[in-house]
């Protein structure tokens, strides 16, 4: 499947041109590679990755073929031009975690407005790169909004940009690993919080699987 930025969708040509520039920067750089697109679900849902580097935000918007929206923190937006430039890109302020209220109830909106919107699981960027143990919040939203979760393995990453460097390095490799939809309606015969503990333990399960594929060769389809 095309990327994004070159397919005959609706989207404004301030986000084409900056997905297009970033697509560039990491094929260039990092000689990124996609895998999972036969995995494509065309309804509203919640892109889920692994968290560990500030690029994986970029690396998942590149890599879906579709147009993405985003959580950034609230102070990014008190500047006026950066905070223009920032919700033209599909930006929306935030000033806490996804269980918060607002912060739930603009989620929400946005699905029910059919987007797709980039989430991690684990709350905050890693230490190392192994997966952490997620929060409870996205099986929250998805019990809400009864929307998708599609499962994200991002690779390479944490070695070339962690929050404990100061500048990324301009070589190395990067992947993205999209994996099976997550429904809410193969939980929803359990109570509710039994349901959503069993689709926190299955996305997590999914990702650790994900990234298990890439690492013994990237054979066939991603689970």
């Amino acid at each position: 499947m095309k990327p994004a930025w070159a397919r005959k969708i609706p989207m404004s040509w301030l986000y084409r041109a900056v997905l297009f520039s970033a697509w560039c920067f990491f094929k260039l750089f990092y000689r990124h590679k996609i895998y999972g697109h036969e995995h494509f679900y065309k309804d509203a849902a919640i892109i889920a990755g692994n968290h560990s580097s500030f690029y994986d935000p970029p690396i998942l918007a590149i890599s879906w073929p579709e147009e993405v929206h985003f959580l950034a923190r609230e102070s990014l937006f008190k500047n006026r031009f950066f905070g223009g430039l920032i919700r033209k890109l599909n930006a929306h302020p935030v000033s806490g975690d996804p269980s918060d209220i607002g912060v739930f109830k603009l989620i929400c909106g946005l699905l029910a407005d059919g987007k797709k919107i980039i989430l991690f699981p684990e709350g905050k960027r890693g230490d190392t790169d192994q997966l952490q143990e997620l929060k409870p919040g996205i099986a929250m939203l998805v019990s809400r909004s009864k929307s998708a979760v599609i499962p994200a393995y991002i690779h390479g990453t944490f070695s070339i940009f962690s929050h404990f460097r100061k500048f990324p390095k301009l070589w190395g490799h990067t992947a993205c690993v999209y994996g099976t939809p997550i429904l809410w309606s193969q939980f929803a015969h359990l109570d509710k919080k039994e349901a959503q503990k069993a689709l926190t333990e299955k996305l997590s399960e999914s990702i650790n699987a994900l990234r298990a594929w890439y690492e013994s060769g990237a054979k066939g389809s991603p689970p």
